[in-house]
């Protein structure tokens, strides 16, 4: 499946209002809809209201959306600069709003730019062992993607001691070279909460309140190295962020992301090959 046909959206007669059928490949194991799929969703209705490119989006996640029934998405655009437009749109199902979002859309031309971060010297996909967190042949996330650590441990590794906060998995959505899109490393970037587990040691699992992408340069890839960096767990709540990288070092993006946690004493004893998943209340939505 080409990712960008999971984020098709159908016009209606107000140019501001679209509406969008999920994928059940969109699902988590709790059968709801994953939170970066539907900001990725919305940044496909901005953009295709504005007609500009994606600049930096956040989600503030309100309610989980079960099945996939027939989504409707509401844009405003609050300022449209000459070359920036400020806008929002709000994720609905039957009046109750799922998530709203706001973003920055637009390009300048400029002669100048650089990367100062650096993408970790981690060993190429297939030279990395699958990451077993979701179950697969389910019919939801885990028939999408695939997972490959990069650094870290698998989760029936932990046992009490606490990592660094760094973590890295490889992740692939389809196969096959191709250009990179905002809503699908929206998507990739909700995954940002695997790094918790390891951070603590311990079998940690959490739902997004709030998800935040900045886009980077879109280039050709298949696999995209998601970094992840916790920087605190506190008062139940944890912090962190995370890089997208092409397989050529290509800095895709950044994301952002607050979770409430919850410790699950069943994921570790799920960790293990070929029945690794995580059950409702994961670290995606």
């Amino acid at each position: 499946m080409n990712p960008a046909e999971l984020f098709t959206l159908q016009a209606t007669d107000d140019r501001m209002h679209w509406t969008w059928r999920p994928s059940s490949l969109l699902l988590t194991p709790a059968k709801t809809l994953q939170g970066g799929a539907g900001l990725g969703a919305a940044t496909a209705a901005m953009v295709a209201v504005t007609g500009r490119p994606v600049v930096w989006a956040t989600a503030q996640y309100l309610s989980f959306a079960s099945g996939t029934a027939e989504i409707e998405l509401d844009v405003t655009v609050e300022v449209a600069g000459h070359n920036t437009t400020q806008a929002r749109c709000v994720v609905s199902r039957q009046g109750q709003e799922i998530l709203t979002t706001h973003a920055a859309l637009g390009s300048r031309s400029i002669d100048r730019d650089g990367v100062w971060c650096t993408c970790p010297d981690v060993p190429p996909p297939d030279s990395c062992p699958e990451y077993r967190f979701f179950e697969r042949r389910t019919g939801h996330i885990g028939d999408l993607i695939d997972l490959r650590l990069a650094r870290g441990r698998q989760l029936d590794e932990l046992h009490g001691t606490r990592g660094d906060g760094a973590f890295a998995v490889w992740v692939r959505v389809g196969r096959g070279v191709h250009r990179m899109t905002v809503p699908e490393l929206a998507f990739i970037g909700d995954l940002m909460p695997l790094g918790f587990a390891d951070a603590m040691g311990e079998p940690v699992a959490g739902n997004s309140l709030d998800n935040t992408i900045r886009v980077g340069r879109l280039v050709d890839t298949e696999w995209v190295l998601l970094t992840t960096q916790v920087q605190q767990v506190v008062n139940g709540f944890g912090y962190g962020r995370g890089e997208l990288w092409a397989e050529d070092a290509t800095l895709l993006g950044d994301v952002s992301q607050n979770a409430v946690l919850r410790l699950h004493t069943h994921i570790r004893a799920l960790g293990t090959p070929n029945t690794g998943s995580i059950r409702p209340g994961s670290g995606v939505r």
